[in-house]
């Protein structure tokens, strides 16, 4: 009986509790932060060009290979204008072979690519899969029109971002003490005794006082003779 009661209270409080799920899609829970959508490029909005100098280093690390790059010579440099000798001439993503992996935002040496981390970046149906490869100006229409606020870029990897647990002083200190005791065998607050060297150890059993080659060859010298008068 008790139990029967405890599944008609739990039925009432579910049924009573407000909804978790919102009427997509005319209503969006905000997507956070380290949200990855789908890659794009960035421009810049101080020399008027994108930030891709089309170096191809995403393209050789992605591992789906989904990407194609090329670059020309930069108008902007030869003008004076910019400090990018080379940019970006054609630009491909396959975002129907791309999986998020984020290793293209890792690799580049010019912050010009990021992970889309709005609603834009994920909402992809197409009734074609030609129409999901996207091109340059196709890449960077979010960044250019300022949809694209505050993008994901730092490194998804928990030994690359330097995140670590909260520890308290007393199990820091015990982690330390305990180290130095593997390393050292002996207390990190006590003084750790010298251990003497293979040299030092053979000059203690040496005989005290110089030996000159003169008493050297004297002594070869005498063990022949005795040799020769055994003989």
């Amino acid at each position: 009986m008790l139990g029967i009661l405890k599944a008609v209270q739990t039925t009432v409080k579910a049924a009573m509790r407000r909804p978790v799920t919102v009427q997509y899609p005319t209503e969006k829970k905000v997507l956070p932060h380290r949200s990855r959508g789908l890659p794009v490029l960035l421009w810049d909005f101080d020399i008027s060009e994108p930030f891709c100098t089309g170096c191809q280093v995403c393209a050789r690390y992605c591992p789906v290979d989904c990407m194609t790059v090329t670059m020309k010579d930069n108008p902007n440099f030869a003008a004076g204008k910019s400090k990018r000798k080379k940019i970006v001439d054609k630009f491909y993503i396959d975002y129907a072979r791309c999986m998020r992996c984020d290793i293209c935002v890792e690799v580049c040496n010019f912050d010009a690519i990021v992970m889309n981390n709005t609603w834009e970046g994920v909402e992809l149906s197409r009734y074609d899969r030609q129409d999901l490869v996207m091109d340059l100006p196709a890449l960077l229409r979010q960044s250019k029109s300022g949809d694209l606020e505050t993008p994901f870029r730092e490194p998804m990897g928990v030994a690359h971002s330097g995140w670590a647990p909260k520890e308290d002083e007393e199990s820091v200190a015990a982690a330390e003490a305990a180290s130095a005791m593997r390393h050292h065998g002996t207390s990190p607050d006590s003084p750790v005794a010298k251990t003497p060297s293979v040299s030092e150890e053979e000059g203690a059993a040496r005989p005290a006082g110089p030996t000159s080659a003169g008493s050297k060859s004297g002594e070869r010298t005498g063990e022949a003779g005795k040799e020769g008068g055994e003989g």
